[in-house]
């Protein structure tokens, strides 16, 4: 599988090279930690299978529809507890900002009280009136963050979230018909996946970002570790409805925001490019984080 893999990372970087001209302003523009998807279309969701009912697939993920995205960037890594914690610092003086920093994320001193003492807790700590990562885990994924949190951060980096099309175009790595970021073989090791974390006075069972090979576009960790927030409401039927084949944001209004990519606690399905979950925008899941896109031209 990794001569494989090589073998079409090499392909990919000379196919790229060949069409330097139509991205090369782009290119030189780009902000550090950044990927460039290219404009054009790829086919998102599941193909259907004959005979098999609609409400067997799980969370609407058909039918595979041809769907056109102009160009933008994607973080290459997740955001870290490096990042947000100095995302915290810079904002832990504004109005309402504890009561917030509350709503956003759970830390290591948010265990201290009773009523937070079994919950999960990304590794940053408050440490006098500043926050900072927990010392060795500075380059692992932030978790257990909201939806909030996550949009919050994206606004105040200059980025936004990824729309859920932009997240599984990302992800799918090129223009074949993948099942996970790296193709259809099932998860190896290195994919951190499948794992229990049943004390919570220790670690997630994560890596640092960057574990695992990159896919066909430079990126890493689109599946396992951490799951990751979109912007789009999620409607199971929007594929089927409702979604257009230009740029598609999701529906306008909605009670869960989508979440794609399995985390450490899936099993090898939830992996898949095109698996489709999602969950209330205050949830604060201890298998769920982010990272953050932005328009090619902005």
């Amino acid at each position: 599988m990794r001569f494989n893999y090589l073998l079409s990372l090499l392909l990919f970087a000379v196919a790229s090279f060949a069409n330097v001209p139509a991205a090369a302003g782009a290119g030189r523009n780009r902000p550090a930690g950044m990927v460039l998807i290219p404009a054009g279309s790829f086919l998102m969701g599941s193909p259907r299978i004959e005979n098999k009912p609609l409400e067997a697939y799980p969370k609407g993920e058909t039918p595979r529809h041809e769907v056109y995205l102009d160009a933008f960037l994607i973080d290459k890594y997740e955001v870290t507890n490096k990042e947000f914690a100095e995302f915290l610092d810079a904002e832990k003086h504004s109005a309402g900002f504890e009561e917030k920093r509350e709503k956003w994320v759970v830390i290591r001193n948010d265990l201290e009280k009773q009523e937070k003492a079994d919950w999960w807790p990304t590794e940053i700590e408050r440490d006098g009136g500043s926050y900072r990562p927990v010392p060795g885990f500075e380059r692992y994924p932030v978790l257990s963050v909201s939806w909030y949190a996550a949009d919050a951060y994206c606004r105040w980096a200059g980025k936004r979230l990824p729309t859920e099309a932009e997240w599984e175009k990302a992800a799918r790595g090129g223009p074949a018909k993948k099942d996970y970021p790296w193709g259809n073989e099932i998860p190896t090791g290195g994919v951190i996946f499948k794992r229990s974390w049943q004390n919570n006075a220790y670690p997630a069972p994560v890596g640092k970002v960057g574990n695992y090979y990159p896919n066909g576009y430079g990126l890493y960790d689109m599946a396992g570790n951490v799951s990751e927030w979109c912007s789009d409401w999620y409607d199971r039927d929007y594929y089927r409805r409702s979604s257009p084949s230009k740029d598609p944001r999701g529906p306008e209004t909605g009670l869960q925001k989508v979440i794609r990519g399995g985390s450490w606690a899936n099993t090898a399905p939830f992996l898949r490019v095109a698996y489709r979950n999602s969950s209330s925008p205050g949830s604060l899941q201890s298998g769920v984080g982010f990272r953050c896109v932005k328009g090619a031209s902005e």
